[in-house]
């Protein structure tokens, strides 16, 4: 179904969200209708494993499939949408805006060359704040919480809290992602048509939302078991072109199996789909709204990053020397919207470290009236910025 690229050159971070994905599948779905941003995470992971050494660097990479730190430089989708300076970028309908910010105890010296990187390839600037004093920390989160605010357009207001810090917390590594993009065809609102939408369980809710268009044509594909369509955003510049891709299983409950395949071979999500462009007779694609809090790190270690979990790790000494420093949280809040006019996500991560001691075809149907998966994709990095799956699109 596609060509697939390099695995060393595909972060893992896709792989943590199919697996957390099915392992709720199995729990029968119950988190609901669910969205995350990839590049995000993908990009705090970065920010961490530049001030990786020894097992704890080859851990990381490893987990992010790259063979050396100078691959990871110049070969991950972050990188390359990094270095394209795309931040704070708007072109007529689209926006797209990547933050990075870096808080870190005040009186701790980090590495002059980890300070470096962050300033030079992560365009952010280090921040020294009071963790340790209770008024302090409030004054921080409400700081953290206003640049995440300003940074999504007010998408996310808020998402910190004191109550996430310990006594031994020094160093928040953040990214802020925002995109908000226009349809290169619009769907016209005034053809939106409400109909059943079938439910895992077998159940129907009635009364959806569905968008539409008059003799509509997109990039499409039928393979085993689900069929894809390309919707993508209008955009004048052609170095960056931005689209969303919806992956509906051919069954009611065909879902899970689907994961199963992207999970399996999660480089399907950075391939190029052989996708033809094809005439609909009928398109009906629902409308959206999903907020998803998203924390990974139990399904991490599961996967196999272990070590800047654990307490007693002394190879962040890129960050600060002679000092046991570990993960303490990872955090991700991603908000999506999707209607007749466009798209608006956003999406929030955090890695708060701590000091540890010990051609023309048939007339065919695209109908998204079950459970499906969709991302939000750059084509010309691979660079996935949002993944996520509709249950119920009745439920925000």
């Amino acid at each position: 179904m596609a060509q697939e690229r390099c695995p060393s050159m595909s972060a893992n971070t896709t792989s943590v969200i199919t697996k957390t994905l099915l392992d709720d599948a199995q729990r029968g779905f119950t988190n609901g209708n669910f969205v995350c941003s990839p590049l995000s995470l993908d990009i705090v992971l970065g920010m961490l494993t530049v001030g990786a050494v020894g097992y704890t660097l080859k851990q990381l990479l490893g987990f992010l499939r790259y063979g050396s730190i100078d691959q990871f430089f110049s070969q991950s989708p972050s990188a390359k949408l990094l270095a394209q300076s795309l931040s704070n970028r708007k072109i007529d309908g689209l926006e797209f805006v990547l933050a990075n910010g870096v808080w870190v105890q005040k009186f701790v010296n980090l590495e002059s060359s980890y300070k470096r990187i962050l300033e030079d390839f992560y365009k952010t600037q280090v921040k020294h704040v009071d963790f340790k004093d209770k008024v302090k920390l409030n004054e921080v989160v409400g700081e953290i919480n206003s640049w995440i605010e300003k940074e999504t357009k007010g998408l996310i207001p808020s998402v910190v809290n004191t109550s996430d810090f310990t006594e031994n917390d020094f160093l928040v590594l953040a990214n802020v992602l925002y995109f908000k993009g226009d349809w290169h065809k619009q769907f016209a609102a005034q053809l939106t048509t409400t109909y059943a939408f079938g439910l895992i369980n077998g159940d129907t809710v009635n009364s959806v939302p569905y968008m539409t268009l008059r003799e509509p044509s997109f990039d499409y594909g039928s393979f085993q078991g689900f069929k894809m369509i390309k919707l993508p955003y209008k955009i004048n510049d052609q170095s960056n072109r931005f689209s969303m891709y919806i992956f509906l299983p051919d069954r009611q409950d065909g879902l899970q199996d689907l994961l199963k395949l992207f999970h399996s071979n999660d480089t399907l999500f950075h391939g190029d789909f052989d996708l033809k462009w094809t005439k609909f007779r009928h398109l009906w694609i629902p409308k959206f709204k999903i907020s998803t809090t998203f924390d990974p790190e139990d399904v991490m270690k599961q996967m196999g990053l272990t070590l800047p979990f654990l307490k007693t790790n002394t190879e962040f000494s890129g960050i600060v020397k002679n000092e046991m420093i570990y993960v303490s949280k990872i955090l991700q809040k991603s908000i999506i919207e999707v209607d007749e006019k466009g798209t608006v996500a956003a999406s929030f991560s955090m890695v708060k470290g701590a000091f540890g001691g010990c051609a023309s075809a048939p007339e065919i149907d695209f109908v998204a009236d079950h459970p499906f998966m969709f991302m939000i994709r750059e084509d010309t990095s691979k660079g996935v910025l949002f993944v996520g799956v509709v249950l119920n699109p009745s439920l925000n």
